[in-house]
């Protein structure tokens, strides 16, 4: 184990229930960065909406995954899980949200990594 590593993961059941421990985890990695709470929230968000197209298609015995990373210049969130089967439309507003509250989003089937960066 690397003890200077400021990395994070959690690996919750595809249930929506358990959302909320991803959610808490990267709270408890933001008060590490300079980010405001607007941005917390924002994150928050974006975290909850690209996590909710994985959990929609697990199964009971499915899991998503998360990756906190914490760089000196950015934050990078990774979440890994059952490809989804969301409608195009729901997606596509999905992808909207998430991309107008991250500096950069990308988006593949059961994969999807987001980041914020941290210095202007």
């Amino acid at each position: 184990m690397d003890l200077d590593s400021r990395d994070v993961s959690l690996t919750i059941p595809a249930k929506p229930g358990y959302l909320v421990l991803a959610r808490l985890a990267l709270s408890a990695v933001c008060r590490l960065t300079p980010l405001e709470p607007a941005e917390v929230a924002d994150l928050k968000l974006a975290l909850t909406e690209a996590a909710s197209e994985l959990i929609e298609a697990g199964a009971d015995e499915d899991t998503v995954g998360f990756v906190f990373r914490l760089h000196p210049d950015r934050l990078a969130i990774e979440l890994c899980g059952p490809a989804g089967t969301t409608p195009q439309d729901e997606q596509e507003l999905s992808h909207a949200i998430i991309e107008a509250t991250v500096d950069r989003a990308e988006f593949s089937a059961g994969r999807t990594v987001l980041a914020k960066q941290l210095v202007a």
